[in-house]
């Protein structure tokens, strides 16, 4: 039998796929009661594609989301949810530092009468 050995400190390099980050991001985010989907906008000179925009240096991301909430729930509470949530699952799953978890409530999710739930953006296309 041979003894057990220690891989802890085995030198190299762990990447994690920009990718797995964005699913991370988008579960965690739509898994916040409250929260519809990520809305794909344009802030400013940026867009978040996909509802989400991601920046690492140095081992630190910063991410930048936008959400469509619905109305049942105060959009300052979901918007810190998601925060808690999002910033969680990236340090758990990634041993990353998260530098900023920035929310923008983009809509707000409405039910018309005698449909399916529509989007307030849908209404002014």
């Amino acid at each position: 039998m041979m003894p057990e050995e220690s891989y802890a400190a085995i030198p190299g390099r762990i990447t994690v796929a920009p990718e797995v980050l964005r699913d991370i991001v988008r579960q965690a985010a739509i898994q916040v009661p409250g929260v519809a989907r990520l809305a794909e906008v344009r802030v400013g000179p940026w867009a978040l594609s996909g509802g989400l925009r991601l920046t690492v240096v140095n081992d630190q991301v910063r991410i930048d989301l936008a959400l469509v909430v619905r109305p049942e729930v105060p959009f300052r509470e979901i918007a810190q949810q998601v925060q808690e949530a999002v910033a969680r699952a990236i340090h758990d799953l990634t041993g990353l530092k998260v530098a900023a978890v920035n929310v923008l409530i983009a809509d707000v999710e409405v039910e018309e009468r005698g449909s399916s739930r529509a989007s307030r953006s849908d209404e002014r296309a």
